[in-house]
């Protein structure tokens, strides 16, 4: 009885902490863009790119190896990736340098997500990338169809806000 009078207190006390700002989801205003050019080198030898991203709706998330909230979010976008009618593409950014690609695909294993993990390049982790400044972790950013950002929001954002952004930028073409 001790034991599940402890649990409970434990089960209480942590949904009942306070939700640090990095984990609290931002959204950014979002300009419609012209369709962005991006590559990343993968953790598994290929590409994900702006050619690859045309014709569906994709989720890109920004991200790090090491937060807790980068992998929460991995999983939803994985989650999405699969019951996603019609079909999106998904990837991610890893905003890490390069020697971290061990990681990086530890990650993605670990994890058990089925679309490319990427490393940022300079440009990116440094805010002069396509993107822009991605200063949070985990960011995630929809593109439309056409490949232009739509809808960009940083912390761990709930599924149905992410399907909502989905619908919207397949409502938009």
């Amino acid at each position: 009885m001790r034991t599940r009078a402890c649990l409970v207190v434990l089960v209480l006390a942590c949904a009942c902490r306070h939700v640090p700002d990095e984990t609290r989801p931002v959204e950014s205003p979002v300009r419609r863009s012209g369709a962005l050019q991006f590559s990343y080198g993968t953790t598994q030898g290929g590409e994900l790119n702006h050619t690859q991203t045309y014709g569906r709706v994709t989720l890109l998330l920004f991200a790090t190896t090491f937060d807790l909230a980068s992998q929460v979010q991995a999983s939803r976008v994985n989650e999405l990736f699969h019951r996603s009618r019609p079909r999106v593409n998904a990837g991610a950014v890893m905003l890490e340098p390069p020697k971290y690609a061990l990681l990086a695909d530890t990650f993605r294993t670990s994890l058990q997500l089925d679309y490319p993990i990427a490393l940022a390049d300079d440009e990116t982790r440094n805010g002069r990338g396509p993107f822009g400044r991605v200063d949070r972790v985990p960011t995630l950013v929809v593109l439309d169809a056409a490949g232009r950002e739509v809808w960009r929001k940083s912390g761990v954002v709930p599924v149905r806000e992410i399907e909502a952004a989905i619908r919207a930028a397949q409502r938009d073409l």
